[in-house]
């Protein structure tokens, strides 16, 4: 059964697939498909293609997801599990604000870092045109995950006197864009560091909190 989202899309039911307990095989799948989509695009890709690539039956991909649909679906929702799971660095409030979001800004860049599919996938979807239901569907994975992120840094602010939204917003695609930006430049950043010199994952998440911080603080006046 399908559903409709706010923009009047039609979407697939979803089944929250990440919460099962999968088998090795399963998993294979996942990880196939979230490399293919990200390659290729979810119209690119076959499930063919993706039993080829996970070294199973195409029957064997059936048996753990109904559809190609079900599939990418299963997929979205195991990377926001994962989104979830770096979320819980910012959610003890006995560690100072600042400290929490740098272990946040390393995590989530050692994250990406280590699998780089999942970053790919929600790029390859962003180039589709807007009413795609595999964009539609990437958006709304996307803001739901920020909205679990606004919920935990929005308090944190306003305890700090902070209490207009637009600064949790900018602070949270602060960590996440810059951490985006560091993942896309890996590759460019050697050409541009001094002889000696390494802007490796722990420091630039260090220096980019030495630049936030200041703007975490109380606005002047605040009692």
């Amino acid at each position: 059964m399908n559903t409709t989202n706010c923009r009047g899309i039609v979407v697939p039911e979803q089944t929250s697939p990440h919460t099962e307990v999968r088998t090795e095989a399963a998993q294979r799948v996942l990880a196939a498909a979230r490399e293919l989509f990200g390659e290729r695009g979810f119209d690119g890709v076959s499930i063919r293609d993706i039993a080829a690539r996970a070294e199973v039956s195409k029957a064997n991909v059936f048996h753990h997801f109904s559809s190609k649909a079900q599939l990418y679906e299963a997929v979205l929702q195991d990377s926001r599990m994962t989104f979830d799971e770096i979320l819980t660095e910012l959610a003890d409030d006995s560690v100072p604000l600042g400290e929490r979001m740098e272990r946040f800004a390393r995590k989530h860049l050692e994250r990406m870092l280590e699998d780089p599919s999942s970053v790919n996938l929600f790029l390859r979807q962003m180039l589709n045109q807007r009413g795609n239901v595999q964009r539609e569907r990437a958006e709304e994975t996307l803001g739901d995950g920020l909205r679990e992120m606004l919920a935990l840094l929005e308090p944190a602010l306003s305890e700090r006197g902070r209490r207009d939204d637009t600064v949790a917003l900018t602070a949270a695609l602060a960590l996440v864009g810059s951490t985006f930006m560091y993942f896309e430049l890996r590759d460019v950043l050697p050409r541009l560091q001094t002889p000696g010199s390494d802007c490796d994952p722990d420091t630039y998440c260090a220096a980019l909190m030495t630049l936030l911080r200041p703007g975490l603080e109380p606005p002047a006046g605040t009692p």
